[in-house]
């Protein structure tokens, strides 16, 4: 298996347990991190907590994030220490040998392969251990292979584990229960909860909930937007998400009709652990949050603001959505170790920010022609923002 990901809203998945055009683009340096003294970025971040039912992927209303039992540690050693994670929560999967395809269902908190723990069996590497206590629901051990063993303990789930513990086994919080499997590199932390009849995948470094420590210093970078009539037919990418793009680019100073906005934004992070020592093996994050605002250029006026994505729960809204053509899927880590020089290893996340729960455009054709000044921000889980404003004109005949 390529890449754990989700291929349907969550009812159909829970049974499993778990090009960019040529041209039209506007780029501008890249932001600095910006902060809700912005007043762009102030409205916005007010506009997500009033809608936040409207938001795909925001939690639901009156969510409480608080768990009957404590829990602050990492699922492998040192527990209270921070790893690496180079799969996030939402990422964009490609059709993988199964034919699925859509959202990455958690995240993925990476171990040295080189450098398997004392006591390791053969094709193990590294301990696991249980982030929050409870009984062990599921377990699925040999004769699996080893990448498709799991264990479930309470609300979480640990993928590509060799369980040490049995079907209904009481665990308390930080007690072992598995191994990565080597050639991995990661051990894959899902969690779930229950709202009403639903059971719903959530992101495990959300907002107010604490995987301790965890710091991200750096801000998203939103570094170019691009402009494009509606696609003639839909896009259908491949595993690694290149497929073909039916949109015609537009010239950002002769916008006209419906308007598609594509944003390339990555969000970096500042702590990388035993991949410092290999940067071409690092990989960036999405952004938490995406949101655009739409001005006038002469009156201020707001003619658009909206929040379009954000990444607490697993949205019901498909994944190609939110992520648009020119979107690179990361590679694997066993990818990275074997890639040449010359091939990177980080993937590319350009963002629909128009587009909530299906793809949507600006109609020009609503407003005056004229200049206007189109705002994208992105957010990261620790409140670090990056904006782009990049001067558009608007002229229909």
């Amino acid at each position: 298996m390529r890449w754990l990901r989700a291929a349907a809203p969550l009812g159909v998945v829970a049974s499993i347990l778990l090009g960019a055009g040529c041209g039209g683009a506007a780029h501008a340096p890249r932001s600095a991190a910006t902060t809700t003294s912005d007043p762009i970025v102030a409205s916005l971040t007010h506009l997500a907590l009033r809608q936040q039912a409207q938001i795909p992927g925001a939690l639901p209303a009156g969510f409480h994030n608080a768990f009957a039992e404590a829990f602050s540690n990492w699922p492998v050693t040192p527990v209270h220490a921070q790893h690496p994670i180079r799969g996030s929560f939402l990422d964009p999967r490609g059709q993988d040998e199964n034919g699925l395809a859509g959202y990455h269902f958690g995240i993925d908190v990476n171990v040295d392969d080189r450098r398997p723990e004392p006591g390791a069996g053969p094709g193990l590497s590294h301990r696991v251990y249980a982030v929050q206590g409870g009984r062990v629901i599921r377990v699925a051990g040999p004769p699996q292979p080893c990448a498709n063993r799991k264990v479930e303990v309470g609300h979480f789930s640990y993928w590509h584990v060799s369980p040490v513990v049995t079907q209904w086994a009481r665990i308390k919080p930080g007690q072992l229960i598995g191994w990565t499997c080597l050639g991995q590199w990661h051990v894959h932390v899902s969690e779930w909860r229950r709202v009403g009849s639903r059971r719903i995948w959530l992101n495990p470094l959300r907002p107010g909930i604490e995987t301790a420590p965890y710091v991200d210093t750096e801000p998203p970078i939103v570094s170019a937007m691009r402009f494009f009539t509606p696609p003639t037919s839909p896009w259908h990418p491949n595993i690694s998400l290149k497929g073909r793009d039916s949109a015609t680019p537009l010239t950002p100073t002769r916008l006209h009709g419906r308007v598609e906005l594509r944003a390339e934004i990555e969000d970096g992070q500042s702590f990388w652990g035993f991949m410092a020592r290999h940067p071409d093996w690092e990989t960036p994050h999405h952004p938490y949050r995406v949101g655009v605002e739409i001005r006038a250029h002469a009156t201020r006026a707001v003619v658009m603001q909206r929040i379009t994505f954000q990444s607490d729960e697993y949205p019901s809204t498909p994944y190609l959505v939110h992520y648009a053509p020119g979107t690179v899927q990361n590679g694997s880590m066993d990818e990275c170790v074997h890639n040449p020089p010359t091939q990177p290893c980080a993937g590319t996340y350009w963002f629909r920010p128009f587009s909530r729960w299906r793809l949507e455009y600006w109609n020009t054709r609503t407003v005056r022609n004229g200049a206007y000044d189109v705002t994208v921000v992105a957010w990261d889980t620790k409140g670090n923002t990056g904006t782009l404003t990049v001067p558009v004109v608007v002229g229909n005949t």
